[in-house]
């Protein structure tokens, strides 16, 4: 089922009175079950194995498949902590027909890729295993289905095989520590109140995984890899006829244990007491606090009853987070952001949470996130304000309905994973989109606050356990456990005012632009797009699809961007989209225009690149004409607000004051400014207290203004389901009427570049033993898009060696990749780069491979099979992406805005196709000619 906020639902009826008033008002029997989605076929088989099938033809020629394990961390026995996430390791490296690596081989020879596309995960609860199938051959889904089965049932887990991916478990381990892992794994046994969850955290114990016995993972396996706590889910471009006979065939023959243990399900304890914990870390970047409720019992949604009361708990968690933004975004913010929210960290239980990440001092955040609760409890929500977030909720189901038949394959799996896991209901989107009409009218204002206050109640308030993460303890008040939980205990007790409704404005420009007219029509059959030529100057490629079938999607593209302002400007410009979001357009506020936008499928945003000027956005269809006014509002209308710009610079000091506390932060930050020689005008990866003093509202204005406020330069897109009927005298109103002053703007290459030769960078900081290799191979080189491909394809062919020799056959990476591109401007270059997070004690050798790999590629070229697998993964990615909206109007601005070839395009698998080993060989040494290379090193300090 759809969840705008994850909630749970209440159980029982309502008094009779109530009930019989909302038969009446919205038609709907409450009492009635949710029936199952007719468009899914749900069957059980004989050994208990449930399955999902799914047909869904977008996109086209794929398949979903996911095994779900209705088995987690929880099941672990004490000997067996981490084993669960140790057998989604083993699954992966040799099954019965697929030994070794040979089932990563053999998929990436069908296109998918280890890691993006074929994943697992592994939680308390389940394992839930993820093979996406592409099916232009039709042997690749009995393929994907015998994977599912060795997955099943038929991992080897030899002795040497296991203690080989011993080293990449703990890999993976070492990936997640820093200040946040050493502070969760403090308040994690006060926050799971102590249950068996607390205790059985995914990752497992590091001296266990070191050392356990292979005969105690293979215990696990065979105790709980088992049909009767299984589901196959079958989602894509397959009938259901065909894929139940590949599911009976290929999972009919698993067998249950003779004595299988019981799967027991485990719970969560209410808090006896109120309970806090003040905990600082030197390496945590920012302060973070939150209070924890007792967590209650919950059913998924089955009746319509139920449905409806997760509608009223959604509306009211809507509505105070929606306050909360308000608050967030005010000229004296109390907190950076805040949240109210059910979170379900046990399955079957809810437990509200309210979360406040502070501005200033703990205290006024505090106050200001509870007091907000309080006044709830007090005043109730306003009719107008529930009114105002029934409209988002209509608008967003009343979008997916319209899209359901062009709603990709991905998006239903987690429905059926719920259903599954949980027992919620599955009724599809057209039961749905019915609920949310005729239930949301009749509920009251009085309704969801009474719901909320069941969650909030005094007796709640009476036991809870709260924490406070933060880098250090000089808050004035707050510095402890007990002056924490005083606080709480006293923002409870606090007195606050009833919120006051804000008047919003129906229309979002006071008078209509002046009519502009369109001078010229070119059509380009090839690639099925219309180009018009307005009266200012403007230049709008349309091309109309089906591929969604609600939306349109926008972006506007000019010559200009940062590299035009120097130092004094530098921080402005790279804030420039939220400074002036942060003030507001017209007379819109940024509060007053999230609401006027309620309801409204609509958004937009603006950037700048260090060469181009972007304004992009979307829309359904009915909102379109909304997106062209609110286009013109934000391009001619930069609103000045000193008192908000003030809080956005508050808050981005208070955000910033800790960043370079964390390892990875501070190194990227000392790596720029090694990599550019320190060069006044470095890009801004960890903003300084320099840059935010730098910024200032009224300059911020002007640069907006000459940026984006005259039509001179722009190219506007809009590709999605567009009528051009339609579309022609919007484009008239709203963008032929955009001021323009003759002056064709143009980029500047300020001279930028990385310092030149082979240069090496070590850094040290953090407590961990965590190292990451960031290196950069680079130069000059005339561009061209044959070249460009080539750099991406040994970025691809080298992720792959990095996989074989760095992950599986050293152990000495969990994850890491190569990545290769060119750029036109501001002058042709191109990057070859890689990422590799380790320990310091493979730093070296890591470095000596990756170096042998560039070296082989350099003297022999790629394996054919190794450019065979990156070619086919190209062209897959390429024939799922063309049939989306995204990226067409990224290809139209190569094409139509950077002089692209439009051949060349069409062309593309001609093209990758024709590339040898022999070419990548010859691009590799031109790539890696020894001249300019940037190998950083992040160590910690000991």
């Amino acid at each position: 089922m759809n969840k705008l906020i994850k909630t749970f639902a209440s159980v029982g009826f309502f008094v009779l009175v109530s009930f019989l008033a909302t038969e009446t008002a919205t038609g709907q029997n409450l009492t009635e079950n949710l029936a199952t989605d007719p468009k899914v076929t749900i069957g059980t088989l004989k050994n208990g194995m449930k399955y999902y099938i799914r047909p869904n033809s977008k996109p086209e020629n794929k398949v979903e498949l996911r095994l779900i394990v209705n088995v987690g961390s929880l099941l672990e026995d004490d000997d067996q902590q981490g084993l669960a996430h140790f057998t989604e390791h083993m699954l992966f490296n040799g099954t019965k027909n697929f030994p070794k690596n040979e089932l990563v081989n053999n998929l990436q020879s069908m296109g998918v890729q280890f890691g993006a596309d074929l994943n697992a995960e592994t939680r308390f609860d389940e394992t839930v295993y993820m093979l996406p199938i592409p099916t232009d051959n039709p042997k690749n889904l009995e393929t994907g289905f015998q994977i599912l089965q060795d997955w099943a049932h038929g991992a080897l887990m030899t002795d040497k095989d296991i203690d080989e991916e011993r080293k990449i478990v703990l890999e993976e381990a070492r990936s997640s520590k820093g200040a946040r892992d050493r502070l969760q794994r403090k308040v994690l046994p006060e926050l799971l109140a102590n249950s068996r969850y607390s205790q059985r955290l995914p990752i497992g114990k590091e001296d266990l995984l070191r050392t356990f016995k292979p005969e105690v993972l293979k215990r696990f396996y065979k105790e709980w890899y088992r049909p009767d706590l299984m589901a196959v889910v079958v989602v894509g471009d397959v009938t259901a006829e065909k894929a139940e006979t590949l599911v009976k065939k290929y999972f009919s023959t698993l067998t249950n244990p003779t004595k299988g243990r019981a799967r027991t399900v485990y719970g969560a304890s209410p808090y006896t007491k109120q309970s806090a914990m003040f905990l600082t870390d030197p390496e945590q970047s920012s302060t973070m606090l939150s209070i924890n409720f007792s967590p209650r019992k919950t059913e998924a949604d089955k009746t319509t009853g139920d449905y409806r009361n997760t509608l009223v708990e959604q509306l009211a968690f809507s509505a105070i987070n929606l306050r909360y933004q308000d608050m967030a975004s005010s000229a004296t913010p109390p907190f950076a952001a805040a949240q109210t929210a059910n979170s379900s960290f046990i399955r079957g239980y809810q437990a509200l949470t309210i979360t406040v990440i502070p501005t200033s001092d703990l205290t006024t955040a505090l106050n200001a996130g509870v007091g907000e609760l309080i006044s709830i409890q007090e005043y109730g929500f306003t009719t107008a304000e529930l009114e105002l977030v029934k409209k988002r909720m209509l608008s967003y189901i009343e979008k997916q309905y319209n899209e359901r038949s062009t709603t990709n394959s991905s998006a239903y799996l987690k429905e059926y994973e719920r259903n599954f896991l949980a027992g919620e209901a599955a009724p599809g989107i057209e039961k749905e989109v019915e609920l949310y009409r005729t239930l949301l009218p009749g509920i009251t204002a009085e309704e969801v606050t009474a719901a909320f206050n069941k969650l909030f109640s005094k007796e709640d308030q009476e036991k809870f356990f709260a924490f406070v993460m933060s880098p250090e303890t000089k808050d004035a008040a707050i510095n402890s456990d007990a002056t924490l939980l005083a606080a709480i205990e006293k923002s409870f007790a606090q007195k606050v005012t009833k919120k006051t409704d804000v008047t919003v404005s129906d229309t979002l420009l006071d008078q209509m632009p002046a009519k502009g007219s369109i001078t010229k029509v070119q059509k380009e059959a090839k690639l099925q797009i219309t180009t018009y030529t307005l009266s200012n100057g403007i230049k709008v490629t349309v091309k109309s699809t089906a591929f969604k079938s609600d939306e349109i999607l926008f972006r506007g593209v000019k010559r200009g961007g940062t590299n035009s302002y120097g130092v004094k400007d530098k921080a402005t410009v790279s804030m420039l989209g939220n400074l002036i979001q942060t003030m507001g357009y017209g007379k819109f506020t940024p509060t007053v225009l999230t609401k006027t936008l309620a309801g409204k499928n609509i958004g937009l945003r603006t950037s700048m690149t260090p060469t181009t000027n972007i304004v992009e956005g979307q829309s359904d269809i009915k909102g379109l004409e909304s997106l062209l006014q609110l286009n013109y509002l934000e391009l001619t209308q930069p609103r000045l607000d000193q008192e908000l710009f003030n809080g956005f610079v508050s808050t981005a000091q208070m955000q910033l004051k800790f960043i370079k506390s964390n390892p990875q932060a501070a190194f990227v930050d000392g790596l720029i400014t090694e990599m550019f020689n320190n060069n006044p005008l470095k890009p801004i990866a960890v903003p300084s207290e320099e840059d935010i003093a730098l910024l200032n509202a009224q300059r911020a204005v002007a640069i907006y203004k000459k940026e984006f406020s005259s039509a001179d330069g722009y190219h506007f897109f809009l590709v999605g389901n567009v009528d051009e009927s339609v579309l022609k005298p919007l484009l008239e109103q709203y963008v032929a009427s955009l001021p323009a002053t003759g002056k064709e703007p143009e980029f500047v290459d300020n001279g930028l570049r990385i310092k030149p030769g082979n240069n090496k960078f070590v850094f040290k900081k953090g407590t961990e033993p965590q190292s990451l290799i960031i290196a950069q191979y680079f130069g000059e080189m005339p561009y061209s898009e044959d070249m460009a491909l080539k750099a991406n394809l040994i970025g691809d062919i080298l992720t792959i060696r990095v996989i074989e020799k760095l992950r599986e056959e050293m152990g000495s990476i969990y994850s890491g990749n190569f990545s290769g591109s060119m750029e036109k401007e501001p002058f042709p270059s191109y990057t070859i780069i890689t990422q590799l997070p380790t320990g310091p004690e493979n730093v070296d050798a890591i470095l000596k491979q990756t170096d042998v790999e560039i070296a082989k590629l350099k003297k022999d070229g790629p394996e054919q099979k190794d450019l065979d697998k990156v070619r086919i993964a190209t062209i897959e990615k390429r024939r799922e992406e063309i049939k989306t909206n995204a990226y067409w109007l990224s290809k139209l601005q190569q094409l139509e805005f950077s002089g692209y070839s439009i051949e060349r395009f069409l062309n593309f698998e001609n093209e990758i196709n024709k590339i040898t080993v022999k070419d990548i060989k010859k691009a590799a040494n031109k790539f890696f000619d020894g001249k300019n290379s940037f190998i950083a090193i992040l160590n910690p300090e000991k």
